[in-house]
């Protein structure tokens, strides 16, 4: 009976400090508030969204592997017609879906056939947004993707 009573104070003694290294590292990690006012950006995403929609402009990256360090991202925009987007201005947000601290902006070199390209810099693997941001004349749409960064093995 004796060893029954010991073997759930050391459980219980052990879920306690689980618990609490939990809420310290949950704590210090923790930023705060992504969004300051969320009603509002999701008003504004709507807005982005049917715009979009009126545009029917296709904006999308052209997948391969990303690492850790500096990446070629090429975005493929793309008319409603199906011919491709020129003569348009493309800048590339990169950002983590938890911090604002690896937030970096990159303008897009236009290519031939709607192809754009950026060298954007990813120092952490794992998650990341990439929100493009494509304007031409006083049009212009918002696309975003999340891409995954992988550690880059020497």
């Amino acid at each position: 009976m004796r060893s029954y009573i010991i073997l759930i104070i050391i459980v219980s003694i052990l879920a306690i400090g689980a618990t609490v290294g939990t809420i310290i590292v949950g704590s210090s990690s923790f930023e705060g508030i992504v969004t300051d006012k969320p009603y509002e950006a999701g008003l504004a995403w709507d807005e982005v969204r049917r715009n979009r929609e009126r545009l029917g402009w296709s904006v999308s990256l052209r997948y391969g592997r990303f690492a850790t360090g500096t990446n070629d991202l090429a975005i493929l925009a793309v008319e409603k017609s199906g011919y491709p987007l020129a003569d348009a201005t493309v800048s590339v947000t990169v950002t983590r879906p938890s911090t604002r601290a690896y937030d970096r902006t990159y303008e897009a070199v236009p290519e031939r056939g709607g192809l754009y390209r950026a060298g954007v810099d990813l120092p952490l693997r794992g998650n990341w947004d990439i929100v493009m941001d494509v304007r031409r004349g006083t049009e212009r749409a918002v696309y975003q993707e999340q891409i995954v960064a992988e550690e880059v093995r020497k």
